[in-house]
């Protein structure tokens, strides 16, 4: 377990393999449970159940938007709290949290399973496709509240101080659904319904081991039942904390659904099958640097909360430069071997693996800068500077993306579907860098301040929470910040 101690002066480097390294085989795990499925059901199935699985994803990711806006927002608000040994306030956060969990999932299992067929046919979807939708989304929602559980508790039981628990329990999932989904699609012949119940059941088990460990001897932040609360101001901050990572996520299901509008408009159902094996490839990616930036999460809160600006900033440049590398890497693999990624997902179809490749040809370019962008936003949610946060990813969904993804098509065809993603990301990248030059000059200024405050009797700590004292000003520029003046301290 990483300590308080080593959070404020342990080394940079080493504290980033510690979160880091174990965070992205966690997320990556967790994320490639849909791979999974798309990898059997596109080889026993073929390019219908691809589609069939395409379509049915965006409702799929607002389940994992739910658990993400608790958990996210939960472990940024504790990660300040823990910073400022406010571990009282900590775990009341954490008991509001798993009761929202609870809450959630119940009431998001009941809507899902109403409005399940409605949420596919209303892109114009029909036939086999419509049908092996809706037999996959009617198990997933009946078995949501686990997927909430388990992609909301993994972020608070890592800034517990154990993220190799995390990973471990997020690879017994992964093994969990790649046997089930081998055994029910490939030997019982279960089809879009057994690679669902692979899934549900993949999840429900690290929900299950997380909830132990949290009401565990070993949990700093352990839960007690007596000590359970819903207490609605808690929960609206912790909503509100969360609300970037929702939106990201929410914003992804609204990508993927007007995609495969698009796509059945400009193309067919042949070119939702090839979005689909081209969304698992570039996901992989997604979720590494959602993995790099996730990891750190902790230790730029923590120091944040601390006052220790000159870690925080440290910390934020060697995520970069792993983001980049990341991507560079991702390029050059995918450059190298397409087709072979492609067969993956599809063997022997020789008109879907032209498409795919096609659309795979334009999409590759966004891996060389989505990460910087995805690290920025999750970077200003860290420190609670959620409007920040938020004007990254509403701007990119909604000013950039979508008004690209219905103008290109225009003049461009189906190429114009496949080029709005990677035009936005290099847009976005622009604003980012000029958000991120601003924040390390204010960064630089803060060490000077702090280390002044250090050097003198008494230390001045930044507050950062709810108080009328918050020293975190939000302004139009969304990066402005006012250090806590020795007046502001009680």
């Amino acid at each position: 377990m990483v300590n308080d101690e080593e959070m404020r002066s342990g080394n940079i480097v080493s504290l980033f393999l510690k979160f880091a390294f174990p965070t992205v085989v966690g997320v990556v795990t967790a994320g490639i449970q849909g791979i999974i499925d798309g990898f059997f059901i596109g080889n026993a199935i073929g390019s219908q159940g691809l589609a069939a699985i395409t379509l049915a994803y965006p409702a799929y990711i607002v389940i994992i938007a739910i658990g993400v806006i608790i958990g996210i927002g939960a472990s940024s608000l504790t990660a300040l709290q823990l910073g400022k040994d406010n571990l009282s306030q900590a775990l009341d956060i954490v008991h509001n949290a798993f009761s929202l969990c609870l809450f959630t999932g119940v009431v998001f299992t009941v809507i899902g399973l109403v409005f399940c067929e409605t949420s596919i046919s209303i892109l114009g979807a029909s036939g086999s496709a419509l049908a092996f939708a809706r037999d996959y989304l009617r198990i997933i929602f009946a078995g949501s509240i686990f997927i909430i559980l388990s992609v909301a508790l993994e972020p608070l039981v890592r800034n517990d101080g154990k993220p190799r628990l995390c990973m471990n329990i997020m690879i017994a999932g992964v093994i969990v659904n790649l046997v089930l989904d081998y055994l029910f699609i490939m030997h019982m012949g279960m089809g879009m319904e057994g690679a669902a119940f692979a899934t549900i059941i993949s999840f429900a088990l690290p929900a299950l081991l997380l909830t132990n460990y949290l009401f565990g001897r070993e949990a700093k932040m352990k839960l007690r039942l007596k000590a359970m609360k819903f207490k609605l101001s808690t929960q609206i901050q912790i909503l509100g904390a969360g609300l970037p990572s929702f939106v990201m996520q929410f914003s992804l299901a609204l990508v993927l659904f007007a995609h495969n509008y698009m796509l059945l408009r400009y193309g067919s159902e042949l070119a939702v099958s090839a979005y689909g094996v081209i969304g698992y490839v570039f996901s992989i990616f997604s979720m590494l640097f959602e993995g790099i930036a996730l990891g750190v999460q902790p230790i730029i809160g923590f120091n944040y909360g601390a006052g220790y600006y000159e870690r925080v900033s440290k910390t934020l440049k060697l995520t970069i430069l792993s983001c980049i590398l990341t991507g560079v890497v991702g390029f050059l693999l995918i450059s190298l071997f397409p087709e072979k990624v492609i067969q993956i997902f599809s063997q022997g179809d020789s008109e879907l693996l032209e498409v795919t490749l096609r659309g795979m040809d334009i999409f590759i370019f966004s891996l060389l800068v989505e990460g910087i962008v995805l690290l920025t936003a999750i970077y200003f949610q860290s420190i609670n500077r959620v409007r920040a946060a938020l004007f990254i990813y509403l701007g990119k969904i909604f000013v950039v993306l979508f008004p690209l993804l219905f103008i290109l098509p225009v003049f461009f065809g189906l190429d114009g579907v496949w080029a709005a993603s990677p035009a936005t990301e290099y847009i976005m990248m622009l604003v980012v860098l000029v958000m991120l030059s601003k924040e390390f000059k204010l960064l630089r200024h803060d060490a000077k301040v702090e280390s002044r405050h250090s050097a003198g009797t008494t230390k001045v700590l930044p507050v950062v929470g709810n108080s009328g004292k918050a020293d975190i000003e939000e302004s139009s520029r969304f990066v402005t910040f006012r250090p806590a003046e020795k007046g502001d301290i009680s």
